[in-house]
């Protein structure tokens, strides 16, 4: 489990000293500006797990479940959803917070015809295979800008696009403007985070993946800002399902454009939803009980969570300083 450190930071190792910022799309380094329709399952394509259900709600990413309702995270907040050029109104009652974490869950006044969503009741494994769409910003730049850094401070990072005589390793990666697409792109699982805790909310476990430069898969994305809320889609091998919806990064100390870039070797964070699968599909798959009923049902969809923590899934690799804005 991380450890806090001043300015609401994380320690971790010091050589990969990096921030963590609330990432609010998908940055794609094969092809920065295209995976804006759904993925064809042709050629290294993967098949389409859900494109047309992830949409913009307040600046930031949902994905809309089924029966009017859609999934967010709750730092993003309910709001009117725009999904396919069309906007559907936030019936302005019905949203609640799912188990204590960083997930909100809201209802539109309409809905979209669209079959539900299948919520994965598995935490997924190191190594998966999983799509990644978000509907947050796009990158200025079909190729990687290249960083030449000076890393002796831990803590203040030195950053520039021209070689200088203090900087002692190289950083590469994509900065984005505030062009907004919905788009999807693939990476794997590098690890899983349990009992990460931020602000109030109670422990989560966190889905993690890593941008990679070289090795990676073969449309390696990262979240960036605008991407909280963004969808992980996993196929345990019976068809593609929801595994997690993403709420955060990792990123360098002093890195350039912050949280709205995203460079080689920085991680994307997404909330494991198997522990809470229960209590969503219990909103959105059936009416909402009487509350008497109610609130028995979500006692025992807590209990079901308790008894179904799972063991021996590996830590995710952590890199440095974890900051929240």
């Amino acid at each position: 489990m991380l450890q806090k450190c001043p300015k609401l930071c994380f320690v971790v190792a010091a050589f990969w000293t990096q921030l963590a910022s609330f990432s609010y799309g998908v940055v794609v380094a094969s092809n920065p500006f295209g995976n804006t329709s759904a993925p064809s399952g042709i050629g290294s394509e993967p098949t389409d797990p859900g494109f047309g259900y992830v949409g913009q709600v307040k600046g930031s990413t949902g994905v809309y479940l089924g029966n009017g309702w859609v999934l967010t995270a709750d730092h993003v907040g309910a709001g009117n959803f725009t999904l396919g050029g069309t906007t559907y109104n936030y019936d302005g009652t019905n949203s609640h917070r799912i188990g204590g974490v960083d997930l909100r869950l809201f209802k539109l006044s309409s809905a979209p015809a669209l079959a539900p969503l299948t919520i994965s009741t598995t935490t997924p494994s190191l190594n998966d295979d999983v799509v990644m769409i978000g509907a947050g910003r796009k990158p200025t730049g079909s190729t990687p800008t290249t960083w030449h850094v000076d890393t002796d401070d831990p803590a203040n990072w030195v950053w520039d696009t021209s070689s200088f005589p203090d900087a002692d390793t190289t950083k590469s990666g994509f900065i984005t403007n505030t062009t907004k697409e919905v788009r999807w792109g693939t990476n794997v699982v590098d690890g899983i985070d349990t009992g990460v805790t931020y602000w109030s909310y109670a422990p989560m476990e966190m889905i993690v993946t890593d941008f990679d430069e070289t090795g990676g898969t073969a449309f390696e994305s990262q979240a960036v800002l605008n991407d909280s809320g963004s969808g992980v889609f996993v196929d345990h091998g019976s068809g593609w399902e929801l595994a997690g919806t993403i709420v955060d990064v990792d990123i360098y100390d002093n890195q350039p454009g912050g949280n709205s870039s995203a460079l080689f070797g920085n991680l994307t964070h997404a909330i494991d939803l198997s522990s809470h699968a229960s209590e969503i599909n219990g909103y959105y798959l059936v009416p909402v009980p009487e509350s008497a009923s109610f609130a028995l049902f979500l006692l025992l969809s807590s209990l079901l969570r308790l008894s179904s923590r799972r063991s021996g899934v590996a830590q995710a690799k952590t890199r440095g300083c974890r900051r929240f804005l």
